[in-house]
């Protein structure tokens, strides 16, 4: 009897137990609940630098770096994207906007690098005064790694722009198009990586330099669709837009913004004569793209 007694009254303290285990386990998450914690439970993610807020700005600083896409070659109004991002920019925010254009027609990644790097460089000062960072690099990269060979009266020009392979074209868009293309995509396929590395540590570099400033890389597109009807050089022109956006992605404040969509259609509208460079419409597509980043 008393063995009886005992069993139910140890079964009743561990009932209660169990019964305030409960109420205290439900009250405290409906604290949580209603008055949640400012860090969200994710004490251990570091919140990244602020980038500058263009808004607060008295002006706006922007530092253009890259090949002849950034210097705005094939553009009839001499703006390019970046001039027409200055634009974009001064209408937006209503204050001035000036640009120092540190463009080089023909640059590669290499280079662009060396001049990041280098200890008797002004470019970095320049850099971590920019309240903005526009950036093209990589086309000819891939145009040295691909050995292009273009018959024609005048050579494939430079710029920030991916290859294609080997075609005939169903029709000319001017004068300086060439005639027939031969890229060595055994070539491209070798050397693509070491471009892309390059140009991670581009935007690393950047980033390190200046991690308050809105830094942009525009990504390449296929000026040669004409000449590859069946689009064989389109995977290696995604596959190094697919590496920038894996690189950018690590830094707060670098975004990537994709083009290779605004010439994939009516290119003789969108690109000028040399059928390589955008013209004034083109760079206005590009500008826009850029400006949406920037908003």
């Amino acid at each position: 009897m008393k063995s009886t007694r005992r069993l139910w009254k140890v079964a009743g303290i561990a009932g209660l137990l169990a019964t305030l285990l409960f109420v205290f386990g439900f009250g405290y998450a409906v604290k949580d609940i209603l008055y949640p914690s400012a860090d969200g439970g994710f004490n251990g993610i570091q919140t990244p630098e602020q980038q500058d807020n263009l808004l607060s700005q008295d002006k706006i600083n922007i530092l253009a770096l890259g090949d002849s896409l950034t210097k705005g070659t094939g553009d009839q109004s001499g703006e390019g994207y970046v001039g027409k991002v200055k634009k974009g920019l001064e209408a937006m925010y209503e204050k001035p906007v000036f640009v120092w254009n540190y463009a080089v027609n023909g640059q590669i990644a290499e280079q662009l690098l060396t001049q990041l790097q280098a200890a008797d460089s002004q470019l970095p000062g320049f850099v971590k005064q920019a309240n903005v960072i526009l950036l093209t690099i990589g086309g000819n990269d891939l145009n040295r790694a691909a050995n292009i060979i273009a018959s024609s009266s005048s050579p494939v020009p430079n710029a920030s722009a991916a290859p294609s392979p080997s075609a005939t074209p169903k029709a000319t868009s001017g004068p300086a198009s060439p005639e027939t293309i031969q890229i060595d995509f055994d070539s491209l396929r070798k050397q693509l990586p070491a471009a892309a590395d390059k140009l991670a540590v581009i935007l690393a570099k950047l980033a390190e330099l200046n991690p308050k400033a809105r830094i942009v890389y525009v990504g390449l597109y296929h000026p040669y669709l004409d000449y590859d009807p069946d689009r064989n050089g389109s995977p290696v022109i995604l596959e190094w837009n697919a590496k920038a956006f894996v690189s950018a992605n690590k830094f707060a404040n670098v975004s990537v913004v994709p083009t290779y969509d605004l010439f994939e259609r009516e290119q003789t509208r969108y690109l000028a004569a040399d059928h390589f460079h955008p013209n004034s419409l083109g760079y206005k597509r590009m500008a826009d793209r850029v400006l949406q980043v920037l908003e």
